[in-house]
């Protein structure tokens, strides 16, 4: 058993070794201990109890640590443990009730780890993942950032196929809709600008984007849920400065040269208009190295697109 001396002593050491490294250029400058690093930050979040102020810098640095690296780093990451810490956090605050900054850098530092990542996707949702998504949402209604960050990393799962039909459950599709028995539209959502909202339309789009046979639930039936993700595209402001950054638009680009879900389709032609138009310098090379424009011409070619869509092809092309 350590002391109560040793336990402080303890403590003063870790919160000064982790303020330390926040000095650094993150991840540029820990690079060369990157493994290292993430093992001993994981070390100092395990305990069921630990200091706050350790937790909350610990947890920051984990965020900041996954933030801008390559998958092989996201990937070795995980399987240190990464993302069971970052639930057993989660966990511990939704017992405590309490929403605070550990749990909303817990779960943005899911975010990072999940994207382009399908074993970390795995990992979440083989470690009770949906279900903390499901309580979170019921225990904290109204908190913005909270719901960004948690649908921002359901985006992820479920940009990866084979993980889809693990999403497709009633209790999971329901929230995304005013009927829900929470009370919450995340569809309709004005929190954060449009960033909950549009994270929740990027979820469904995948979902959908997998066909009429493979939605297999008679409620909330899948046509009802794409009219609702129409009427929300089409109420966001094109315009819109977003608080996201994509590395790459494959995700995106993926729903265009298709008929099978026409909202989908809509939806990743809106995101395209909005970032090459807002952020042009940023994004409309990703849009041409990664093969955009071919596909957006597939749009205008396609008798099942939208005029809508078809238009903010037309302007996507133009830029």
């Amino acid at each position: 058993m350590v002391s109560r001396s040793s336990a402080t002593w303890l403590g003063c050491v870790q919160r000064n070794c982790c303020l330390t490294l926040c000095n650094f250029s993150i991840p540029e400058e820990l690079e060369f201990q990157y493994g290292r690093v993430n093992l001993l930050l994981l070390k100092i979040l395990e305990p069921a109890r630990q200091d706050e102020s350790i937790q909350r810098i610990a947890v920051h640095l984990c965020n900041a640590l996954v933030c801008q690296v390559d998958n092989h780093h996201k990937e070795a990451v995980g399987k240190m443990g990464f993302v069971k810490t970052m639930l057993n956090l989660i966990q511990k605050k939704l017992q405590d009730r309490m929403c605070d900054q550990v749990m909303e850098f817990s779960w943005s530092a899911l975010w990072n780890i999940t994207d382009e990542t399908p074993d970390n996707c795995q990992m979440f949702l083989n470690c009770r993942g949906m279900s903390l998504f499901l309580d979170c949402l019921k225990e904290f209604p109204d908190k913005q950032e909270l719901h960004r960050n948690m649908l921002g990393l359901l985006g992820n799962v479920a940009e990866v196929r084979a993980l889809r039909p693990q999403l497709l459950t009633p209790q999971f599709i329901s929230v995304f809709r005013q009927e829900n028995v929470h009370c919450l539209d995340l569809l309709d959502s004005k929190a954060d600008g449009i960033e909950v909202s549009y994270n929740a339309c990027g979820v469904l789009s995948h979902i959908v984007f997998d066909g009429p046979e493979a939605w297999g639930m008679e409620e909330p039936l899948r046509d009802t849920v794409m009219d609702k993700m129409m009427a929300a595209i089409q109420s966001w402001d094109v315009t819109s400065r977003r608080n996201i950054n994509y590395r790459s638009f494959e995700p995106i680009l993926r729903l265009l040269p298709q008929s099978i879900a026409p909202v989908s389709q809509h939806w990743a032609t809106w995101a395209l208009f909005n970032l090459v138009s807002v952020y042009p310098s940023k994004y409309c090379p990703l849009l041409v190295k990664e093969g955009g424009i071919v596909l957006l011409e597939k749009v205008l070619e396609l008798q099942t697109s939208h005029e809508e869509t078809k238009d903010m092809a037309r302007y996507d092309l133009t830029y």
